[in-house]
């Protein structure tokens, strides 16, 4: 009987839920560190304004480095873990380093994110303790991730505006997935002053890496580049401010930007896109409307 009213009384009261459960499994946490990550705010700030490139780090990427998980999008690969390692631990004037927020505090956070990261850090996170310093403040992966798993949607419309200041009246090139399509069909890259792109597969793109990067390096060097490869992105913006570029790992903030647009109240597919989180598909096909534009930006395919 006791039971059965907690579980009433959950369902009713799922943040006091979490909360219970998160403290039964505190131990599992224990001597775990609060890693210091900048805000979202503070993070589009620095790559708008002081121009610094960013790679960005989440579950996949460190999954990827541990050896715990083979993404469905991108397979494990000794290489890809070695650049992400020596990424991680890079100290570059103008290069942000960036790791999930939650990692540092879940406050803010939708509760389906809580759960998400609770769980990780529950079984990854003393392998993390290896991969990251809990001296060292990182910036704020989660830029590109500014709608869904936030609580506050006015903040996520926010958060688009700012990101829109770093690619305006500027000319942008963009090396996305052959089905990423960054900005086809909505106004995110309304303000660039030119937007050329480079695509690669939308899975598994590291068996390209070296032809992705001297491409991106060859059409990129006096534009702001945005990637959004996946774990492959994470390792190019690393490889590309090596190479004096200004590199920017947006990964999902197309996706995103789509969601708010629509009020998606969790992960739906996309129209014209891929998207490797749902586990439906919408048809690839662009829009007529759209199509012509889209062919004339793409400057080169690799590995499509």
């Amino acid at each position: 009987m006791i039971r059965g009213l907690m579980q009433s009384f959950f369902r009713r009261c799922p943040q006091v839920e979490f909360a219970y459960w998160a403290w039964r499994t505190r131990a599992q946490r224990a001597g775990l560190p609060r890693y210091r990550v900048l805000s979202l705010e503070e993070t589009i700030r620095l790559i708008a304004q002081e121009q610094k490139s960013i790679t960005r780090y989440g579950d996949g990427e460190f999954n990827n480095i541990l050896k715990v998980s083979k993404p469905h999008y991108q397979a494990n690969d000794d290489r890809l873990g070695r650049i992400l390692q020596e990424a991680l631990t890079a100290e570059r004037d103008d290069l942000i380093v960036a790791i999930p927020g939650p990692l540092h505090s879940l406050e803010g956070e939708q509760l389906s994110s809580k759960y998400f990261w609770v769980r990780y850090l529950n079984t990854h996170g003393a392998k993390l303790k290896s991969l990251l310093h809990p001296q060292r403040l990182y910036g704020n992966a989660g830029i590109s991730r500014f709608y869904l798993g936030l609580e506050d949607k006015n903040r996520a419309f926010h958060l688009a505006q700012q990101l829109k200041t770093i690619w305006e009246k500027r000319e942008v090139l963009v090396v996305e997935g052959e089905f990423s399509r960054l900005g086809v069909g909505n106004d995110l890259f309304a303000n660039a002053a030119s937007l050329h792109r480079i695509l690669g597969p939308s899975t598994n793109a590291f068996v390209h890496y070296d032809a992705i990067l001297e491409a991106a390096v060859q059409h990129g060097k006096d534009k702001l580049i945005l990637l959004a490869l996946g774990p492959t992105a994470t390792a190019m913006s690393y490889d590309l401010a090596c190479r004096g570029c200004w590199a920017v790992d947006i990964g999902h903030v197309d996706v995103e930007y789509m969601w708010m647009l629509q009020k998606a109240t969790h992960k739906i597919p996309l129209e014209g896109r891929f998207v490797s989180e749902t586990s439906e598909q919408a048809d690839y096909a662009i829009p007529a409307a759209y199509r012509e534009s889209y062919e004339q930006s793409i400057l080169m395919k690799i590995g499509v």
